[in-house]
């Protein structure tokens, strides 16, 4: 279970692994999920890594943003692929213009794919945004170009993470989940219902996806045992702070 806590508001920007002020718990859940996807990955060759969750608001964005982090800098190659066509939030926090060249524009043959990937300096990886807005989002997210789309940049990085759209409100990342090589399910902790969540993980079954995970949100570390001795293990040297934010149980 990893407690990845960051509550999104207007007054409060994402956090990210990679700024000097982040827990030192909220980067080492980050780094026991890293651990975790280059176990898969090195075993059964795994580079494109599909998130969705059942529902909004359960912290998709924020966790495909964090792993990106985390995985560049144990020195892979990564590109964030914002496929969430419907309510796309990667470019407001990574402060880009939703104009910009991306997937669609790509797909419709608008661009190439080198002219939509830019280099972010906030998650220090390439990215390709989500493009111009179509009105057929399902439709493009199994289509020959995306899948061709995916196979390109699947051979070019060492990690392709996609967000996508909750996949109990729309069919989209159950359509891509086929297409990739694995997917991981978030959900949100006092958000996030048990139907809710059986009902995510059945759509993603239902298409034969291969789901190679979940992560929680919002977990409370300190009302378990396992969390009061986390933070006594932090006392003693192992961590840089003491925080409620962050666990790996």
């Amino acid at each position: 279970m990893l407690n990845l806590k960051n509550r999104k508001t207007k007054k409060s920007p994402i956090k990210l692994v990679n700024q000097e002020q982040a827990p030192f718990a909220y980067v080492e859940a980050y780094k026991s999920l890293r651990t975790n996807l280059d176990f898969l990955a090195a075993k059964n060759g795994y580079h494109s890594i599909l998130v969705t969750s059942g529902s909004p608001n359960e912290g998709k964005t924020t966790l495909c943003l964090n792993l990106v982090c985390s995985l560049t800098e144990s020195g892979k190659k990564v590109l964030l692929m914002d496929c969430d066509l419907r309510k796309s939030s990667v470019a407001a926090y990574l402060k880009k213009n939703r104009r910009n060249f991306g997937v669609t524009d790509v797909l419709a043959g608008k661009c190439t794919l080198d002219d939509a990937i830019f280099f972010s300096d906030v998650i220090r990886s390439d990215v390709l945004l989500c493009g111009t807005i179509p009105d057929n989002p399902a439709e493009l997210m199994g289509s020959a170009e995306m899948v061709q789309l995916l196979q390109n940049v699947s051979v070019s990085y060492d990690y392709v993470i996609i967000d996508t759209p909750p996949v109990c409100v729309v069919t989209d990342a159950a359509i891509l989940s086929r297409y990739v090589d694995g997917c991981v399910l978030v959900a949100r902790s006092n958000v996030s219902t048990k139907q809710n969540f059986v009902r995510a993980r059945q759509a993603l079954e239902d298409v034969q996806a291969n789901l190679v995970g979940a992560v929680l949100n919002d977990y409370d570390s300190q009302k378990s045992a396992y969390g009061r001795s986390y933070y006594a293990y932090q006392e003693y040297g192992y961590g840089k702070e003491k925080s409620k934010d962050g666990m790996v149980e």
